[in-house]
């Protein structure tokens, strides 16, 4: 049960996430480049997909290849744009997804091919060094979402810019795809 509600948890902010994200580009279409639209989109679907699969390694490789492609289009003639940073963040997204599909297939290898409990994991699956750079990767990417979100906070309020409809539904995006990549850090330190 408890499984089940954190899976919901991921995939219902991830499609909050995308949800936002969309909205805010027919809003606001400056502030959300199509790159980041797409990004957005291809993170929520791969972690529908991460909830709805039961650890099948060819979906786990298939929520990988997608989740590198998606995060190399997504930077895409973005250099120098205003919005390169945000962008950039919704494609590191997809790559952590990527790697955590990774880790997933990792400790479904490893508890599958070891009969011998490795440090106590026995009944959640190994601790492997690809749940390590998961975990990793998404603490690294929430501390730039964080610093990202300051920085930008800082510049509106010192230009005394006002925040607008679109710029809320962003701020939501951000927050509901932090939650999202936090749950999915956490599941995989408890599998």
């Amino acid at each position: 049960m408890l499984h089940a509600a954190v899976m919901l948890l991921m995939a219902g902010s991830a499609i909050t996430a995308a949800v936002c994200c969309l909205l805010a580009g027919r809003v606001a279409p400056g502030a959300v480049p199509w790159q980041a639209r797409q990004s957005a989109v291809v993170m929520a679907l791969g972690m529908i997909v991460l909830c709805v699969a039961t650890g099948d390694p060819g979906v786990l490789l298939l929520v990988t290849a997608c989740g590198i492609g998606s995060a190399m289009l997504g930077v895409v003639g973005i250099r120098g744009r205003v919005h390169a940073d945000a962008c950039f963040h919704r494609a590191l997204g997809c790559v952590v997804m990527a790697v955590c599909a990774l880790a997933l297939l990792g400790a479904r290898g490893a508890a599958a091919g070891s009969a011998v409990p490795v440090a106590g994991h026995s009944a959640h699956g190994a601790l492997v060094p690809m749940t390590v750079v998961a975990v990793l990767a998404a603490a690294a990417l929430l501390g730039l979402m964080v610093i990202a979100r300051v920085r930008h906070g800082g510049v509106a309020v010192a230009t005394g810019r006002r925040r607008s409809q679109g710029w809320i539904l962003l701020e939501t995006e951000g927050a509901a795809m932090a939650l999202s990549l936090v749950v999915m850090a956490a599941m995989l330190l408890v599998r």
